[in-house]
């Protein structure tokens, strides 16, 4: 397993990919994640620049 597998492990635990988008701090790939069960929205991350950002679910709601 990589590392930065770990690192999400770590910040999202259980996810799913959803869908990719250009990375808007690198230019890379960025790939947003939810979480398999509930569906919520859980955030997003480019491995190439190691950008993640976890969405706040409070904000959503």
């Amino acid at each position: 397993m990589k590392k930065f597998d770990l690192l999400l492990d770590k910040i999202f635990g259980e996810r799913e990919p959803i869908h990719e988008v250009e990375c808007p701090v690198c230019g890379d790939f960025e790939i947003y994640y939810r979480h398999p069960v509930t569906k919520e929205n859980l955030g997003r991350a480019c491995e190439f620049c190691v950008f993640v950002q976890k969405f706040d679910t409070a904000d959503i709601r």
